[in-house]
């Protein structure tokens, strides 16, 4: 299981979570709502205090999310490590708490979705089931016809990880960032690397 903003691009690189809040602000008419750079923390916002305006607030995201995707970065040797595991009957699938749609069209956009077994991320406006609510990751492990107790994990924030632990899962920890390593030591996870081609040897058959 891979998370999708970081293990394989970086989804606002080009389309930053500020300007992303903004507009979703803007589109919704969010007096009332705190200020924050985080477009996911809107959508708790509206799912809690205007629930009416819940579908809107996640389809216009997603449709953000979709827009950003088209110029994201891809993170380097994400493509690699997919085709690896394509390669070795080693079923992958993202689960994300970005939307459905956008981690779709970035695949396409790459041409990586046929290296995938399964998309697992938002489908609609209950950001409670997103990570690290351990749904996403039982989705998932259905896909492929598993349980998360016969899967790993990961990913680049600490959601990842607790929503790992909370499935029952193994949970490799992407220290993308200064900082991160220590915060997945404190978190507990299994295994930690510094790149992605790492994942290649942390998940090598025994």
């Amino acid at each position: 299981m891979l998370d999708f903003d970081g293990p394989v691009c970086s989804v606002f690189s080009n389309f930053s979570p500020h300007a992303v809040a903004r507009e979703l602000r803007a589109c919704l008419t969010l007096d009332t709502a705190p200020e924050t750079n985080e477009p996911f923390e809107l959508l708790r916002y509206v799912a809690r205090h205007e629930p009416s305006a819940a579908v809107r607030a996640e389809s216009e995201l997603a449709r953000l999310e979709t827009v950003a995707v088209r110029t994201a970065v891809p993170t380097p040797g994400a493509g690699a490590v997919l085709r690896h595991f394509a390669a070795s009957s080693r079923p992958v699938v993202i689960v994300s708490n970005n939307s459905s749609s956008a981690v779709r069209a970035y695949l396409s956009l790459h041409g990586l979705a046929h290296l995938v077994a399964g998309v697992s991320s938002r489908t609609g406006p209950e950001p409670g089931l997103l990570k690290p609510h351990p749904y996403l990751l039982q989705r998932a492990a259905e896909m492929v016809s598993a349980t998360t107790n016969d899967c790993l994990m990961v990913g680049d924030s600490a959601t990842d990880i607790e929503a790992a632990h909370a499935a029952g899962s193994l949970s490799v920890g992407y220290a993308n960032k200064p900082g991160k390593r220590e915060r997945f030591k404190r978190l507990g996870a299994d295994a930690i690397i510094d790149t992605m081609p790492e994942l290649l040897g942390t998940c090598a058959p025994t």
